[in-house]
């Protein structure tokens, strides 16, 4: 009997190639859309489809394209490796009905997998992702024709659609001045981002130079996880080079990581913080502050400070776009650095952000420190730090179910529990966050694309996130005995 072990998650799916992620499941997947199609009725049905350079993404696409083909579904494939946000822009623009991506994201190489995007170019809701899992079916029908597919460049539209995202001319402007030194070393990580942040900046007479910026299967030998331990050689040449900034992409590039001139990482937190100061204080925007449950606390008191709107949702981008949908934003932002904003899409965007980022040193002619100066001297010092733990072996569910019960040990014992959140996908509890005050919290999350249970601490001082963390792995330590 057919064992049905393709899980569908918050962002579409993911899974080990040769394991769980082959053929044969990708061509389920297919139909299941292609049914999924018919019980809508469309009078047009189109589907976008792109692919990272992941071994076999392109093959998977073509593979896709020829299932939903073969059932009368019209279908725009990318002639070349793009972003997944190029994906989202294209189905879009094109009023698509979806949009499929090969890629596993930030995964490792031996992960693969499909994101699925909506006719807004966001991702699904999860209501269609279920639609799409119910669909699936141990046989195979195996039609397959070309007779619906159009072969399409998708990059030239979003690079043309980028001109009216980001100001071109205040960019131009300062790289023409020579008191400035418009100079930015990229990391695109062997990934889908390509020379494309380059190739941009170079047009407007920043100089600019991409690191690892062909494609590669195995991304040289690294995870595209633009975290700090991933990003060494970028560091290593912004430090060494007159680079005011350095910026990472993650494997699709829907993620965006940023280093300062001396080499230094920029933590996502501190990131997050200086694009929404970016965007309110020199970019002039205004909506509201839609952010993830595992980011700082101090983006509610910006928003609080300016009197935006503001709401905290669970964990998954989809959550952050069901309310774009639905108010006019400012930006929508998650721990992981994928970051969305107002005049662009309902979704997270690298190339972008790493954009912004410049736009932020052209507008204001400050340094990246100066700026994040600026704002600590508002919102106070940030004290944050995520570990991860290896849950294998652990029963998360179990795990979690006994957090309901969880009172502070001694390792806390001056604090006491103000708040408690419990979070929730799809109905399944997957994490649980207790508030000890302002900017002072702990979180402890399963993660949905991993076997790991994350350990989120915020607080006033360095030494509180020691305590908050070991105060986590004590709690995972106890209750998965």
């Amino acid at each position: 009997m057919w064992k049905n072990n393709i899980k569908l998650g918050t962002d579409g799916w993911r899974a080990r190639v040769g394991e769980v992620f082959n053929e044969e499941n990708v061509l389920r997947i297919a139909e299941a859309f292609a049914r999924y199609f018919k019980e809508l009725q469309q009078p047009r049905c189109l589907v976008a489809i792109g692919f990272d350079g992941r071994k076999d993404s392109q093959h998977c696409a073509e593979l896709v394209a020829r299932v939903l083909s073969a059932h009368g579904i019209s279908v725009l494939l990318s002639q070349s490796i793009i972003p997944t946000p190029v994906l989202s822009y294209t189905t879009k623009l094109h009023a698509c009905s979806a949009g499929i991506m090969i890629t596993a994201s930030h995964n490792p190489a031996t992960y693969n997998g499909m994101k699925f995007k909506a006719s807004y170019g966001g991702p699904f809701t999860g209501e269609d992702t279920k639609r799409i899992s119910q669909f699936l079916s141990e046989q195979i029908e195996g039609k397959q024709n070309d007779s619906f597919i159009e072969r399409k460049d998708f990059l030239p539209e979003y690079i043309a659609h980028l001109k009216n995202v980001i100001d071109c001319n205040a960019l131009q402007v300062f790289a023409a001045n020579p008191k400035h030194t418009a100079s930015v070393m990229v990391d695109s990580m062997g990934g889908a981002g390509q020379t494309i942040v380059e190739d941009i900046l170079v047009s407007l007479g920043w100089r600019a130079q991409t690191l690892f910026g062909s494609p590669e299967p195995n991304f040289y030998d690294r995870n595209p996880e633009p975290i700090e331990r991933n990003i060494e050689p970028l560091k290593y040449n912004v430090s060494v080079t007159d680079s005011i900034i350095g910026i990472a992409t993650d494997g699709d590039a829907d993620r965006c990581a940023i280093v300062f001139p001396d080499g230094k990482w920029m933590s996502v937190q501190q990131t997050i913080l200086m694009l929404q100061w970016h965007l309110y204080y020199y970019r002039k925007m205004r909506g509201a502050v839609i952010k993830s449950v595992p980011v700082t606390d101090k983006v509610r008191l910006l928003a609080e400070r300016w009197h935006l709107p503001f709401y905290d949702v669970n964990v998954g981008y989809k959550n952050i776009t069901d309310v774009m949908l639905k108010t006019n934003y400012l930006f929508g932002v998650e721990e992981s650095g994928g970051f969305g904003i107002q005049t662009h899409l309902p979704e997270r965007d690298g190339i972008v952000s790493g954009l912004l980022f410049c736009e932020l040193l052209a507008m204001s002619e400050k340094s990246l420190y100066a700026i994040w100066d600026e704002i600590k001297s508002v919102v106070g010092d940030l004290f944050y730090q995520r570990i991860d733990i290896d849950a294998q072996d652990i029963d998360r569910e179990r795990v979690l179910h006994q957090l309901e019960h969880y009172h502070p040990s001694k390792i806390l014992e001056e604090f006491y529990v103000q708040k408690v959140r419990k979070v929730y996908d799809d109905g399944v509890l997957t994490g649980i966050k207790f508030w000890f005050g302002d900017s002072r919290w702990l979180l402890i999350r399963s993660s949905h694309t991993e076997p790991m249970i994350r350990i989120y601490a915020e607080g006033q001082s360095e030494s509180e996130v020691e305590r908050l963390l070991e105060e986590g792995k004590s709690i995972i330590a106890n209750f998965s005995r």
